[in-house]
């Protein structure tokens, strides 16, 4: 084990040791107390885990405290989302400085900044990530963090702000991606390449159409509580209305039998006969019936003539004669090749002797020739370079050399 893993193995077993100081400070201040506990916390401040806070007092370290509000989903109100403007500007600088590297053949230093790249581009997709997952908490507990509606509304208009700011850090990220995977290929670096369009360029669209998703949950609700304020203020006014007009229109007014009918004004309530369709009473359904032979007849759609197919003519032509394909030639000249011969066969080498292949691109000669000679059942090698890359997606070569088939052979 390394010198740093081992401090990593040691940080973590004072964390579990004095797991429940820290478990403390993370719920607010930790103060001391007797001697195991003094020495308890002391040994946490010495690795850092505490800051101090007060006199006598500690408080939980904030990166600490922020990966346990991650990993708990616990947010305080109108916590703000990550800003990675700062973490972009720093892998441009690192990919400029790279390129600086590779130019002059500074190979040592070079890989110390590809390994910086590397963490600075984790760093933007993480603070991404942790935003998503906030804005998804947030929204789904309708801001729990607060009890009162008033605050959760302007919570409600603040992330509606950061969520703008947001989407604006994501396409630039998209630019840079896009820039740095074009610089890359020019600087012969593909695996900068690589790196930049799987971490950040395959993942931006996802990322977009997350945070536009959050956006809208967040303007739908924006315009539900304009709609509430407005008929809460209607009904704010029409409240002190009645609280100002009392004896109005008989509001003081007793309604029971002791109550002289002559104080009420009667008023005629419209009524509508609305049958229920599933009642099975023998007067019901009798007037159902009756009401339903009353409706008028059911239009029945005009029939239209078929079309007419339209008149093909057919015509038969002398057949034409297929012309000879050079490739398809050389083809079959490489089968007899192969047959004739018990050494194998280089699918490049015998290319480059062939005067009708000049114009043929080797990649486009060898991908054809394997997978027909395959088809044939010929035996195939393929030759490719002993260097693994970091992220393989495609198995490379860059020749075949063709056996004759084992039936053949023999």
């Amino acid at each position: 084990m390394t010198e740093s893993g081992a401090q990593v193995q040691k940080l973590l077993a004072a964390l579990s040791k004095h797991s429940d100081l820290v478990a403390e400070a993370f719920e607010g201040s930790v103060h001391g107390g007797d001697r195991q506990r003094n020495a308890a916390v002391g040994t946490l401040f010495g690795l850092g885990v505490l800051k101090p806070y007060d006199e006598d007092s500690y408080r939980l370290n904030p990166r600490l405290r922020e990966f346990l509000a991650d990993h708990f989903s616990s947010y305080h109100a109108f916590q703000a989302l990550r800003r990675v403007f700062g973490t972009m500007q720093q892998a441009q600088e690192q990919w400029r400085e790279l390129r600086q590297l590779k130019a002059t053949g500074a190979t040592r230093d070079a890989l110390r900044l590809y390994a910086a790249l590397d963490d600075s581009i984790v760093e933007i997709a993480y603070s991404i990530e942790h935003n998503l997952s906030m804005l998804h908490s947030l929204l789904s507990t309708q801001y729990g963090n607060v009890d009162d509606l008033n605050s959760k509304l302007r919570q409600n208009r603040y992330y509606a702000r950061q969520v703008v700011q947001f989407l604006r850090d994501v396409e630039g990220i998209d630019a840079f991606a896009e820039r740095v995977a074009e610089e890359a290929i020019a600087s012969g670096m593909p695996d900068v390449r690589q790196l930049v369009t799987r971490r950040l360029g395959a993942r931006c669209l996802n990322w977009t159409s997350q945070i536009k998703d959050a956006q809208s949950v967040i303007s739908k609700r924006l315009f539900e509580a304009k709609l509430m304020e407005t008929r809460l203020k209607r009904l704010s006014r029409f409240s002190l209305w009645l609280t100002r007009h009392r004896t109005a229109d008989g509001w003081d007014l007793a309604v029971d039998e002791s109550a002289n009918p002559s104080l009420f004004r009667p008023e005629r309530i419209e009524l509508r006969l609305q049958p229920d369709v599933t009642d099975t009473d023998p007067v019901v359904w009798d007037s159902l019936l009756i009401a339903v032979s009353r409706l008028p007849e059911k239009p029945k759609p005009a029939t239209l003539p078929p079309e007419e197919a339209p008149q093909v003519l057919i015509e038969d032509d002398e057949a034409i004669a297929e012309l000879d394909d050079p490739i398809q030639r050389a083809l079959r000249a490489l089968t007899n090749s192969i047959l004739s011969s018990s050494e194998p066969i280089s699918l490049l080498d015998w290319k480059h002797v062939r005067q009708e292949l000049t114009e043929l691109d080797n990649e486009a000669w060898l991908v054809f020739c394997s997978m027909q000679l395959k088809a044939g059942g010929m035996k195939l090698e393929f030759l490719s370079n002993a260097e693994l890359e970091p992220f393989p997606i495609n198995e490379s070569f860059h020749d075949v050399l063709v056996y004759r088939p084992f039936m053949e052979a023999a």
